[in-house]
């Protein structure tokens, strides 16, 4: 993967610090299948969080776009799919 994805306009204004973790999710994800790179990318989300790094809705779609920026309409598929039942877990969470 090149470096096209730090031009994504949703990136501007983005700090260092999400810029940075964004870079070490890329550069660690390679390789991965869909369902490998998507619990990778939540487990180092909600680790980031955890340190108070929260990430808007249209900051997770963007790394999320650039994530599967490589892969087959099917992989991008898969990956859709389990973004939308991770994200349907969460919010019955919060509603709980």
């Amino acid at each position: 993967m090149n470096n096209r994805w730090m031009d994504d306009p949703v990136l501007s204004g983005v700090s260092d610090e999400k810029l940075e973790f964004l870079t070490n999710v890329i550069q660690n994800s390679k390789g991965m299948n869909p369902q490998q790179m998507l619990t990778y990318f939540m487990k180092e989300s909600g680790q980031a969080s955890q340190r108070g790094m929260i990430f808007s809705d249209e900051e997770t779609a963007a790394i999320l776009k650039i994530l599967t920026a490589d892969m087959s309409p099917s992989d991008k598929k898969k990956v859709e799919t389990i973004q939308k039942m991770v994200s349907m877990i969460s919010k019955k969470m919060t509603q709980k």
